[in-house]
């Protein structure tokens, strides 16, 4: 049957609309693709084509003040696998794990990644990427980074920190100023075909990496020496759990050594536990014990509350709303000045200073000197420390007097003393000095900052003159340099866990000029525990090597010595007193045996001795053998304090009436065996 024209015209026409549907479909496909996604495309389509390879900038040198180099970084090999240039995965894989000493499966899985490059093994040293270029194998190359070396090792281990992998800052001063020391990575661009290999003529970029900024530490090298050679021996004399030494200056807030330990080589920080990455002179707290008392005196003296020559009398301990606080030293030291005080640390006495201070101005002071809160020290994890004024009652405010009762970290107590040492003034602790770039130009300063004058030049020069004399006279005379003045105050705060102890020094010198403010303290000491007699030495000796390092010349009219000293009796003393006294009188001594009490000593009492002869103190323990032991004397305690002291002895407690020991069965110095019962009669103070 014959097809009309006008059928024909229909089926043009309706061709010609098709078509020109078509035609509008694709052409608003292609603007839809070129105008609206023709840039993510385009990005989509480079990732493709373009191969990108990162080259990581150098990290900056970390310097002491001096311009000794602490943290280094060397240029290291990474091995680099390119998957679609690869023709036998299983055979490489196998090569490679045995050069690499890594797993088959793990080096076969990069080896088979739809990627066009992988890292196999990063940062391995030049033997090892020797022996993957004698392979000779075809699509493994090699990639130039950088490691990070600590040339000293353990030295400054905790304010240094150390890096990962990226070369990104993990802990410590590596951390804290990460952004400066990192830089800026560079990269190489190329063009690769559909497999992901490089095309022989395409384009290639090199962007070149922006290296980090050196860092100048206010840390001096040798003072970091002379703090871990003195803490280190005082750890292994006295068997200690461990310890922490800081070292400013406490005109600028500067910090010039900074020691915990045990420490850890930050070249291998992973095969230590994370433990002992904890910088604990600024990031844990303790109870300061006596060093605190200086707070407390201080805050008397500016308050007006308190004059250097007011005495005041210890008849060994005082009742402060109905409990019992006793002074350290058995009987008490009778009628003292407010310097004898401080001199002989005595409880009571700081006691009866704190209640003439009163609560509101005693915290005022707590507050201005920085405690329980951040110093802003430039390390991470600082703690705060730990004190609630809210909480303080009578009780509370006599015995945070002496240190107990509240928490403080090793950083804000040489913060504390250094006002004092400066005229008043509350410095910012500083670790970094400035930053320099590659030419060696400085580019910034850390300035020091004040942040307040907490205590007025007279208080302060006042203070000055009377921690010289804990030095020269009293408790910390063991910190004594020759021909130098030296500022301080001892420390020796009981743990909650009897029979533990820290023991503490913290001072500055020389007193009329001084120039480095230092605290020690030593956590545990086994043995002898008073900070007298193991903290003070290590502040000595530190001390003494820093400030001629410094070169600050002696005073040679400071610690004369007598020609001729008459031995004095300290046969039946507790060995603080009797060190102290021999100290003095300018006797040296050694130290025979395990116990407290003095039980003989040589020469005798009465013999005429060279000045800075030694004097052997033998101790006696309470302990004479394996099943037996000799009951001490109860007499004053408590009865918790007489259960503790009979549960660390093996011995059982049998308790009559309440209140504070008077008498005891058996009778102090008896022979017993261990686990026997021994029957404590306790009776309440009685007040008026």
């Amino acid at each position: 049957m014959a097809v009309t024209n006008l059928v024909v015209k229909k089926r043009l026409v309706f061709s010609l609309l098709v078509i020109w549907l078509g035609f509008i479909i694709i052409t608003g496909r292609l603007a839809w693709i070129q105008l609206v996604r023709g840039e993510e495309l385009q990005r989509m389509a480079a990732d493709q084509w373009v191969q990108e390879i990162p080259v990581e900038p150098k990290r900056g040198t970390i310097y002491d003040r001096n311009g000794k180099p602490l943290a280094i970084s060397a240029s290291v090999h990474t091995i680099v696998a390119y998957p679609p240039e690869i023709k036998d995965p299983a055979e490489i894989a196998r090569k490679l794990s045995e050069v690499l000493d890594m797993n088959y499966e793990t080096v076969y899985k990069k080896l088979t990644q739809r990627k066009a490059s992988v890292y196999i093994k990063r940062k391995v040293e030049d033997e090892v990427a020797n022996a993957v270029r004698k392979l000779e194998i075809k699509g493994v190359g090699f990639a130039e980074e950088s490691k990070r070396y600590y040339p000293d090792r353990n030295l400054l281990s905790h304010v240094l920190g150390f890096t990962g992998i990226d070369s990104q800052g993990l802990d410590g001063i590596e951390f804290y100023y990460d952004k400066y020391l990192r830089g800026f990575p560079g990269r190489i661009v190329s063009e690769t075909d559909a497999l992901s290999r490089e095309i022989p003529f395409g384009s290639q970029q090199y962007i070149p990496p922006r290296n980090g900024y050196d860092l100048v530490l206010n840390i001096d090298k040798v003072i970091q020496h002379f703090a871990e050679r003195e803490l280190e021996k005082a750890l292994v004399k006295h068997k200690a759990k461990r310890g922490s030494v800081i070292v400013m200056d406490p005109q600028t807030g500067e910090i010039l050594a900074l020691v915990n330990k045990p420490d850890y080589d930050p070249n291998n920080y992973a095969e230590y536990s994370p433990k002992i990455w904890r910088n604990a002179a600024v990031s844990d707290v303790y109870e300061p014990g006596s060093t605190f008392k200086i707070i407390t005196a201080v805050a008397a003296l500016e308050e007006g509350v308190v004059k250097p020559n007011d005495r005041f009398y210890d008849s060994g301990y005082v009742i402060v709303s109905g409990e019992r606080i006793r002074c350290w030293k058995q009987g008490g030291h009778g009628s003292q000045t407010f310097v004898n005080v401080v001199e002989n640390s005595c409880n009571v006495g700081f006691v009866n200073v704190a209640q003439k201070l009163g609560k509101e101005s005693f915290v005022k002071y707590i507050k201005g000197f920085g405690f329980g809160k951040q110093t802003g020290i430039d390390l991470p994890g600082e703690a705060k420390g730990i004190f609630a004024p809210e909480k303080i009652g009578p009780v509370e405010l006599a015995t945070i007097s002496f240190g107990q009762g509240i928490s403080t970290t090793p950083l804000q107590m040489v913060r504390a003393i250094s006002a004092i040492a400066n005229g008043g003034k509350l410095v910012k602790p500083m670790i970094a000095k400035g930053l320099k770039d590659e030419e060696g130009r400085v580019i910034h300063k850390f300035m020091p900052r004040y942040t307040k004058q907490v205590i007025s030049q007279k208080t302060a020069d006042e203070m000055k003159q009377i921690l010289a004399s804990v030095v020269a006279n009293g408790t910390g005379s063991r910190a004594q340099i020759k021909g130098y003045s030296v500022a301080g105050k001892t420390g020796t705060a009981e743990k909650y866990a009897p029979g533990k102890y820290v023991a503490s020094f913290i001072g500055f010198a020389p007193v009329d000029n001084p120039r480095i403010a230092m605290i020690v303290v030593i956590d545990e000491p086994q043995g002898i525990y008073y900070g007298g007699q193991v903290a003070a030495p290590v502040f000595q000796k530190i001390m003494k090597d820093a400030l001629l390092h410094l070169k600050v010349k002696p005073q040679e009219e400071h610690n004369e010595l007598p020609e001729k000293i008459m031995v004095p009796k300290v046969e039946g003393l507790n060995i603080q007193d009797a060190t102290t006294i021999l100290i003095k009188n300018n006797l040296k001594f050694d130290i025979k045996g395990e116990g407290i009490i003095v039980e003989k000593q040589y020469p005798p009492h009465g013999s005429e001795v060279p000045a800075g002869a030694k004097v052997i103190l033998t101790l006696k323990n309470h302990v004479i053998s394996k099943d037996f032991v000799i009951l001490p004397d109860l007499k004053g305690k408590s009865i918790r304090e007489a259960s503790q002291i009979l549960h660390f002895m093996d011995l059982q407690l049998e308790i009559e009436g309440e209140g504070f020991a008077i008498k005891q069965e058996p009778l102090p110095g008896t022979r017993v065996k261990k686990g026997s019962i021994i029957k404590v009669y306790f009776e309440p103070i009685k007040t008026e």
